[in-house]
């Protein structure tokens, strides 16, 4: 335990998508705020980095970037710090200064950011800790830099505080391995439910929250359950608290978050839209959505820029559609049984525009000439993957080299038993989330002559003994193995692989 902390497990292998830069820029920009430059030289710093891939992938991704991962925890650091020597990603650094240390480091030795982002960190330490964050971004995050920072929300956890309780409880009474641990707690649960414990039925949603943390692997059970100082916030309490640090809160990166209309129940629409304070919005907003995790951005500096600068700064952002079947309809999740859907005559052809090539958001001004519409589209398209901001139409040789090397690395990693499916498409400034096959089947068409390009990727992975499966089993034969991959390397270049061509992410 370091101050609370339940540091015996590592933090999951993931990558989120809401710290890019391009992600963050356009969330800023939809919350009528300015972006930052991404052509020229910028920082991005991720405290509390974990496992480091959300870092690793944005080196990758921004070769002109100076990047910077801080975990305390020091197999994650090491870890971190291989994969960036292996792929060659000079502009990372890693580092396992704790969150004490950074606050209080001499001057110069960080350099002022451009974007710090925070994800599961928050609601898991403690207060101190807490007061050491803001520190370091009171000292090193540059005017008109942008926080983000992810954390549990008080409305959708306050059911799950006794249980929380309850599993620290187990932890600090009964010896065992962090698997005994929540095997234990679990049981003690299952137990008071058999016996119509009143507590819930009085709480139905604890049942649905258990069995989704039940479909997670036990360290990310024991990150949301085992440290001592687990809190979930009210928005307004952490709005208070980057205050202190000259940073206001401007909106979320969880991007349908700042369109009612998406995001909560329709009754409660007309009753947002009238509340001024944005601390107040947010509490009700959290309330209607019984909302478990928030994705709060933060500037320092929130004076908007003039009407005609902002709306040339949208009609700039170009579009990538990312490939996804088109049934001519689009829904977003709501709460009604099939969600709120979205108008054919808007969505449809802008759809087919996308797959005709990269859509320039100024060029549907025309027909939609209200701000307020664009940015919805924006928000709308991104959110639901339907396509991708694309800062970088052209890459430089740079970028396309950087994060061919760090796709090419990541197989080797899955390979060898690793967890990290995504590929760098340096098109977007993001990754594309892909299945191991996928992964492979990119590296390998990307390594392959271009003239035997299908036949060539079947062999590399025929060769590599990744398992295809008939009717459950394996198949062993050699023979049999490359004919089936030669099927599916076929399928994919006829699918899959024209997206990735035009992300960047095969080259």
């Amino acid at each position: 335990m370091e101050d609370g902390y339940y540091s015996r497990v590592a933090y999951p292998v993931e990558f989120y998508k809401q710290c890019t830069p391009v992600w963050l820029n356009l969330a800023s920009l939809l919350c009528g705020h300015r972006a930052r430059p991404l052509d020229k030289i910028f920082r991005w710093c991720d405290i509390g980095c974990g496992q480091g891939l959300t870092a690793l992938g944005v080196a990758a991704l921004y070769p002109q970037a100076e990047i910077y991962g801080f975990d305390y925890n020091p197999s994650h650091i090491e870890n971190a710090t291989r994969i960036a020597a292996e792929a060659g990603l000079s502009n990372a650094l890693f580092s396992d200064s704790s969150f004490e240390m950074l606050a209080n480091a001499e001057p110069g030795t960080w350099p002022k950011m451009d974007f710090i982002v925070l994800h599961g960190v928050w609601s898991w330490v403690s207060a101190t800790q807490r007061r050491h964050i803001l520190r370091f971004i009171d000292r090193h995050l540059a005017p008109g830099g942008i926080v983000y920072n992810g954390y549990n929300a008080l409305a959708g956890w306050t059911a799950m505080l006794p249980v929380q309780k309850l599993f620290r409880h187990v932890r600090a009474t009964i010896p065992g391995q962090t698997g005994d641990i929540i095997a234990t707690g679990r049981e003690i649960l299952r137990n008071l439910m058999e016996h119509h414990a009143a507590f819930f039925a009085d709480n139905p949603i604890v049942e649905g929250r258990l069995a989704f943390l039940d479909q997670q692997d036990h360290n990310y059970f024991a990150h949301e359950l085992l440290h001592e100082h687990w809190t979930p916030f009210s928005p307004d309490e952490v709005m208070a608290d980057f205050a202190t640090c000259q940073c206001g809160f401007i909106g979320s990166a969880t991007l349908l978050e700042n369109f009612d209309i998406f995001s909560v129940p329709q009754a409660l629409v007309s009753s947002l839209a009238a509340i001024q304070n944005p601390a107040t919005k947010e509490i009700y907003r959290d309330f209607g959505a019984a909302r478990m995790f928030r994705r709060d951005l933060f500037r320092r500096g929130t004076e908007k820029p003039l009407p005609a600068e902002h709306m040339a700064a949208l009609d700039d952002i170009v579009f990538t559609d990312l490939g996804l079947p088109d049934d001519g309809t689009m829904a977003i999740k709501g709460w009604g049984d099939e969600g709120l859907a979205l108008r054919a005559d808007i969505y449809g052809p802008i759809r087919q525009g996308l797959r005709a090539g990269p859509l320039r958001l100024g060029d549907l001004r025309q027909i939609f000439p209200d701000s307020a519409v664009l940015m919805e589209i924006a928000a709308v398209l991104t959110a639901t993957a339907v396509a991708h901001p694309t800062p970088f139409p052209l890459p430089s040789v740079a970028q396309l080299a950087q994060a061919n090397s760090f796709n090419r690395v990541l197989a080797r990693y899955n390979a060898a038993g690793g967890h990290a499916s995504v590929l760098a498409a340096p098109c977007l400034g993001t990754v594309l989330m892909v299945d191991d096959s996928e992964q492979a089947l990119a590296v390998a068409f990307a390594a392959a002559d271009p003239a035997n390009a299908v036949e060539d990727a079947a062999a590399r992975i025929a060769a590599t003994g990744r398992e295809l499966l008939q009717s459950g089993l394996p198949v062993l034969e050699p023979e049999a193995r490359l004919a089936d991959w030669r099927r599916v390397a076929a399928h994919f270049a006829a699918t899959r692989l024209p997206v990735l061509q035009r992300t960047g992410a095969v080259p």
